[in-house]
């Protein structure tokens, strides 16, 4: 007599399925390589992105410089602060409602923000950047233009009525009959890859066109 069940009708259970180490190791790798892929994918097109936000920002502010100074230049009747007109500084009096207003565009070349008289009043001028200010013979308002200028800089030039160039800012030239502005921006960083290329701009020579002031 025999106890117990019959063992004829049973199967053994098969083992339980799993990768093995050289699977897992080579799954690990593919999954590391297109996550590397995405990400590479992501910084190149977020690189992309930003310098195609700066030069945006570059060629608006350009615009805006040049709307200004095209239009301040050809409404003045003439110059005035005679004594501080140099490549970087130039005041035109621009008739106005009411009366006349002094407009001082002024280019701080330095690496750090410095405080500029301005018809009696002190105004902050911010590093390598371009700066209108408006005096209506009361107060200063003062905009900021133009900032990013290069190491190439910016250079308010002047002429005569037959387009010879002055070199010198010693004395106030009553000849000056036209002034041109020309500078260089750039924005980003080069490491990271966002810095934009030389932006270069210039008006060309602009006529100060105030029929008083030819004559």
């Amino acid at each position: 007599m025999t106890t117990g069940v019959a063992q004829s009708g049973l199967r053994p259970r098969p083992a339980a399925g799993g990768f093995t180490l050289v699977e897992l190791m080579v799954g690990a790798t593919l999954s590391a390589a297109i996550m590397l892929a995405v990400i590479s994918s992501y910084i190149y097109l977020g690189r992309g992105l930003a310098r195609l936000a700066n030069q945006q920002s570059l060629g608006t502010e350009a615009r805006r410089t040049l709307g200004y100074f095209t239009q301040d230049v050809q409404s003045a009747s003439g110059l005035t602060d005679t004594a501080n007109l140099s490549a970087s500084r130039v005041s035109l009096l621009v008739p106005a409602a009411g009366g006349t207003n002094t407009i001082t565009y002024y280019y701080n070349s330095t690496s750090s923000d410095a405080a500029v008289t301005i018809n009696g009043t002190s105004v902050n001028m911010t590093a390598n950047a371009l700066t209108r200010c408006v005096y209506n013979g009361t107060a200063v308002t003062s905009q900021l233009l133009l900032r990013n200028i290069t190491t190439s800089g910016l250079a308010l030039k002047y002429y005569d009525a037959s387009g010879n160039a002055y070199t010198t800012y010693v004395n106030y030239l009553p000849g000056i009959k036209q002034l041109a502005l020309q500078f260089t921006t750039q924005v980003g960083n080069s490491t990271n890859g966002t810095q934009t290329q030389v932006y270069p701009v210039s008006t060309g020579r602009l006529a100060l066109r105030n029929d008083a002031f030819l004559q």
